[in-house]
């Protein structure tokens, strides 16, 4: 998705009165829990998925068929498994079909997942970092933004406060104090910037992984070395960096499989949506997606939310009906059940951003507009697109589950998201109102239903 990142940040008014409790509570000292052991990533083999030409996509899989026999069986690896299920995804290098394959054809393992940062969306990444102007202070002193400023340590930016007050997040964050402590969310992006200040104490460094790099250190990277920036440097970093404005007590799993230009492939992205449920994520967030759909990727969300783990996605940014995939397939309930949710952009009148996807595959709407966030080098950046209208309802998400919500069965998933449907503000937006999907986030009315 083109994402437009601005370094002109308008002053706005202190509106917030609700947040004297915003203090981050043991921040600095994440325990992450072990993945469950039967949850453990299946992919067993050391292999990098982009190395495959196709992905053959499996049904009717025996329980008692092992991984190994499974992988010795289409000489491949499985880049997911849902035993209970009896499906799974083989990435190898054969056309021919096997003894497991599903109706559809064999499908290509293409470099076709993306940010689709144009130049427009370039510039404005390369100026962003101007926006930081003295270091980790502009970050520690982000604290004013809140009502009593009691503790010196980052929470938030005083230009995001009508963004936040729209959106209903400060009531939401007074009502769960909690403020998505125990919660884990997977950012499968371009990576973070691993040293950021606003991360610090916040990333599951245990499970991190690195897929283009094969190594646990998912560090944004910049090719570029004339100073300007790489087409997506920082784009992980910014989705990252909201996540943990709105949730400061929720842990991040950054999960590299998008280079600096902002693209991926078929395997790696599906291969990382299992790899995340594995390690203990409740969240996933998806600021990336393509005009094609693939099947293996829709498996792989369906194996999550057969988990219980809820799954945001970018809508995209082209300003047509043609929503990405798989945000498109988030309605297709036949697919992916009611676990994932595909989010557009709308500004603070809850009208249609004008990058914004929509029409009838388009499920919800946050804010997407000028959001300031985290960048790479201790930065700071003014962020717009459906790429960060995507993590402010993911890191609601993690807010409101910290709240204690039992999440048992993928019914109470169910309700759970029809919940957060249900509390949205409707728009009120003359031309596209009827085509922004069930209404825009409302965080306070939605964590009221749990407080």
């Amino acid at each position: 998705m083109m994402e437009i990142l601005t370094r002109r940040l308008n002053r706005s008014p202190h509106t917030l009165a609700l947040l004297a409790a915003l203090v981050l509570a043991s921040c600095n000292s994440v325990t992450p829990g072990s993945p469950d052991a039967t949850l453990q990533p299946q992919t067993i083999s050391s292999a990098n998925p982009s190395a495959f030409k196709y992905l053959h996509d499996l049904v009717g899989v025996p329980a008692r068929t092992s991984t190994a026999d499974l992988e010795k069986l289409y000489s491949g690896i499985v880049i997911t498994r849902d035993v209970t299920a009896g499906t799974a995804t083989i990435a190898n290098n054969a056309l021919n079909k096997g003894r497991y394959d599903s109706a559809p054809a064999v499908e290509v393992n293409e470099r076709k997942f993306s940010v689709d940062v144009g130049a427009q969306g370039y510039n404005a990444w390369s100026s962003g970092y101007n926006a930081w102007s003295s270091g980790y202070n502009a970050w520690s002193s982000g604290y004013n933004a809140w009502s009593s400023g009691t503790t010196s340590t980052a929470t938030t930016f005083i230009e995001n406060i009508p963004t936040w007050d729209f959106a209903g997040i400060g009531g939401a964050q007074a009502l769960v104090p909690e403020l998505g402590k125990g919660i884990k969310v997977a950012v499968i992006d371009t990576g973070i910037d691993m040293n950021h200040p606003a991360f610090t104490g916040k990333i599951d460094t245990t499970y991190a992984k690195d897929y283009l790099d094969g190594d646990k250190v998912p560090q944004d990277v910049n090719l570029n070395t004339d100073g300007t920036f790489s087409a997506a440097y920082g784009h992980g970093t910014a989705v990252a960096g909201i996540i943990t404005q709105i949730a400061p007590n929720a842990t991040i799993l950054p999960i590299r499989v998008l280079d600096a230009t902002g693209g991926g492939d078929t395997a790696t992205i599906a291969s990382a949506i299992d790899y995340a449920v594995a390690s203990g994520a409740k969240v996933i967030n998806l600021s990336l997606g393509s005009t094609s759909d693939s099947a293996a990727v829709n498996q792989s969300i369906k194996n999550a939310v057969s988990k219980l783990v809820t799954v945001f996605i970018a809508s995209g940014n082209s300003g047509t009906t043609n929503v990405l995939y798989p945000a498109a397939r988030s309605l297709d309930s036949a697919a992916l059940g009611n676990g994932s949710i595909g989010i557009g952009s709308v500004n603070l009148l809850t009208h249609k951003s004008s990058f914004s996807t929509y029409g009838a595959n388009l499920e919800f709407t946050a804010p997407g507009e000028n959001i300031v966030t985290a960048f790479p080098g201790n930065g700071i950046v003014a962020a717009t697109g459906t790429s960060f209208a995507t993590p402010i309802v993911s890191a609601t998400a993690a807010l409101v589950l910290s709240a204690g919500v039992p999440i048992r069965t993928t019914d109470d998933t169910k309700v759970f998201m029809n919940n957060m449907a249900a509390t949205a503000t409707p728009s009120t937006d003359p031309t596209y109102g009827t085509q922004l999907g069930r209404g825009t986030l409302n965080a306070f009315k939605f964590a009221d239903i749990y407080r």
